[in-house]
C-alpha cells in the first residue's frame, strides 16, 4: 500500500509540472476544501461551509483564509490534516483547478475514511524509531531496505 501511495504521488507530482496554471485556472481554498467536502458526502456549499463542515467532521484542519488563492504549500498543508504525506519544492506556485480536481480524484478513498470520531486522523508525534520502520525491539527493522 505504501508503495502504490509513492507512485500516485509521483504521478501527481509529473502531472503537476507538466500541466501549465493557466490565469483562468486558479483556484480558491475555500473552493479546494468544498471538492474535499464533497468527496466526503458532506453539506458544502461555499468555501466556508465546507471548513465548517470538515472541522465538524472531525478534520483538524489549520487556520486557513478560504479566500486566498490555493497554493502548492497550502494543499500540503491540508493534505496532512488529511492524512496524506505530500510536499513540495515550491510552495507559492498557484495549484490550478484541474491539478485540484486530480488530487481529489486521485485520493478519494483516503479522503473518504478520515475523519468521523477521529480515530482515523494521523497520528501527531510519532517516535523517530518507528518513523523509520523499527519495531519496539532494539535492533529490529520492518523495512527491507534498512539494514538492521
Amino acid at each position: 500500500m505504501k508503495r502504490v501511495i509513492q507512485v500516485v504521488l509521483m504521478a501527481l507530482v509529473a502531472v503537476a509540472l507538466i500541466v501549465p496554471v493557466g490565469a483562468g485556472d486558479t483556484l480558491k481554498v475555500g473552493d479546494f476544501l468544498t471538492q474535499i467536502a464533497q468527496a466526503k458526502n458532506l453539506p458544502a456549499t461555499n468555501g466556508a461551509a465546507a471548513y465548517e463542515s470538515l472541522k465538524s467532521a472531525g478534520i483538524t484542519l489549520p487556520n486557513l483564509d478560504v479566500n486566498a488563492t490555493l497554493t502548492e504549500g497550502t494543499v500540503t498543508l491540508i493534505a496532512a490534516a488529511l492524512g496524506i504525506n505530500v510536499t513540495t519544492s515550491n510552495p507559492t506556485a498557484v495549484f490550478s483547478e484541474s491539478q485540484a480536481t486530480a488530487f481529489v480524484t486521485t485520493f478519494a478513498s483516503e479522503i473518504q475514511t478520515v475523519g468521523g470520531d477521529g480515530v482515523d486522523q494521523p497520528a501527531v508525534d510519532i517516535p523517530y524509531g518507528l518513523q523509520k520502520g523499527y519495531t519496539w525491539r532494539k535492533g529490529q527493522t520492518k523495512s527491507r531496505t534498512e539494514p538492521l
